[in-house]
């Protein structure tokens, strides 16, 4: 029953050979990304497992590396992100235990990470901008029944399907509970990462919002003006994130929705120097009072399970420092990684990079983490159009959701593709009148649309 979840890169390979990638990418990868979960995979004999959505991405990210290479000469996140995959693989055949484990991994970090960076690089901008951006919320939406119904009984049903009827062992039939009620995990079975992604889809939807209110020439639809006109994207999204009970997520949205409110002023640059001096302060006041309030020398004095929890990540950062010494330039592998007693899980992906690829992939993940950051910035005071400089600013509080998320949670299931895809998306904004608002049923066929797709 398994094979079925081949059929996405079936589908794919068949849209790509046809030449229309544009419907590889929105009908095909990001419903297979987003609402399927990564444990829903097919595993090939002396392979790793592939998942739905890295089937689907495989023949349009061999696509987009094509239109990669052919693009002159490469960014600097280009470089960085090449650089971190080739950190990645080193760490992974050399310092592995066992080398086929080490390899298998290293394909599935160029699948999840190189190849959706080179799509949302290559294929959005600045022709699919709009309608990958519905495309994301309408996506993440659908999810909201099955999250209503894991928060009110504590049962997964993407875990109950993928177990009785795929029978996998990589799905979980219950979701974790808190406070009485289950935290919503839906396709991402954590629900940590979905706060994340829910929190990042809240910040892209905005942007309808204020195309929609400014009247621009992006049209997002009739029945989806008419919600945004009412805020109701953006509650339900909201919503999501708070159903997660995740408050790592939370105060990041917070912090997300802080720079949305860049836009609304009149000179960006001033409005952004005022937003990054408040974070400024709210992260040193933040930090205060996190060090204040895991300050407990008895474990047996903790008084709730969301202070054990900060407590636990006090701990977790402060135990695993020598460890991450001794791992040297290249780290110890993400599977022959020492685990300290009761600390398994490292709910800090920052540190997990550090202590699986050692010194130089913990660089260059800070560096990707920097100029992610840094180029969207700068894109917002250089692009003229509202709607232009308000789209960088809107990535600009996606990825910021995204950074400091992780520092609370590792980056697992389908986040990678997520982010990488993003990261792709921020280094290519163009102005959105240099490009027709492009849909795949309204794209020209060619009578040799393989070679088109290729052009």
């Amino acid at each position: 029953m398994s094979a079925i979840f081949l059929l996405p890169g079936l589908l794919s390979l068949y849209f790509v050979i046809r030449g229309r990638i544009e419907t590889a990418f929105l009908s095909v990868y990001l419903p297979a990304l987003l609402l399927l979960p990564e444990g829903y995979a097919l595993k090939f004999p002396h392979l790793p497992a592939i998942s739905a959505a890295e089937s689907a991405l495989i023949p349009i990210g061999a696509v987009a590396l094509y239109r990669l290479v052919r693009s002159g000469l490469p960014l600097l996140m280009d470089i960085l992100v090449g650089l971190f995959i080739v950190s990645i693989t080193a760490s992974e055949v050399l310092r592995e235990r066992v080398m086929n484990d080490g390899i298998f991994a290293a394909l599935i970090a160029f699948i999840s990470i190189f190849l959706a960076y080179a799509a949302g690089r290559t294929f959005i901008e600045p022709g699919l901008r709009l309608v990958t951006v519905r495309r994301f919320v309408i996506l993440i939406l659908l999810l909201g029944p099955m999250g209503l119904y894991e928060w009110r009984f504590g049962q997964s049903l993407y875990g109950l399907i993928g177990i009785r009827v795929f029978n996998l062992d990589t799905v979980r039939a219950f979701v974790q509970m808190r406070s009485g009620r289950g935290r919503m995990a839906v396709s991402f079975n954590d629900a940590e990462i979905a706060g994340i992604v829910f929190g990042m889809t809240a910040a892209l939807n905005v942007w309808l919002v204020y195309v929609r209110k400014w009247r621009s020439t992006a049209n997002p639809g009739k029945r989806l003006a008419w919600l945004e006109k009412y805020h109701i994207p953006g509650l339900l999204l909201l919503l999501c994130v708070y159903l997660t009970q995740s408050r790592g997520p939370l105060l990041a949205v917070g912090v997300g929705y802080l720079i949305l409110q860049i836009p609304k002023f009149k000179s960006k640059k001033s409005a952004t120097v005022v937003v990054a001096i408040l974070i400024a302060v709210a992260g040193v006041a933040a930090y205060g009072y996190f060090s204040h309030y895991t300050n407990i020398s008895d474990p047996g004095a903790v008084v709730n399970e969301q202070q054990g929890s900060a407590l636990y990540r006090r701990q977790m950062n402060e135990l695993y420092q020598p460890i991450v010494k001794q791992g040297g330039f290249l780290g110890w592998g993400v599977q022959s990684r020492p685990v300290l007693p009761g600390m398994f899980s490292i709910d800090n992906e920052f540190l997990l990079v550090h202590l699986a690829y050692g010194n130089s992939g913990y660089i260059l993940f800070v560096l990707i983490a920097a100029e992610s950051l840094r180029r969207l910035v700068v894109r917002s005071w250089r692009l003229q159009a509202p709607e232009d400089q308000a789209f960088a600013i809107v990535l600009l509080a996606a990825m910021t959701v995204f950074w400091i998320s992780i520092t609370t949670v590792w980056m697992g299931e389908q986040l990678p593709q997520i982010a990488f895809l993003l990261i792709g998306w921020s280094q290519s904004i163009l102005p959105l009148s240099t490009g027709p608002a492009a849909a795949p049923e309204l794209a020209v066929r060619s009578r040799f649309a393989f070679r088109r797709v290729f052009n």
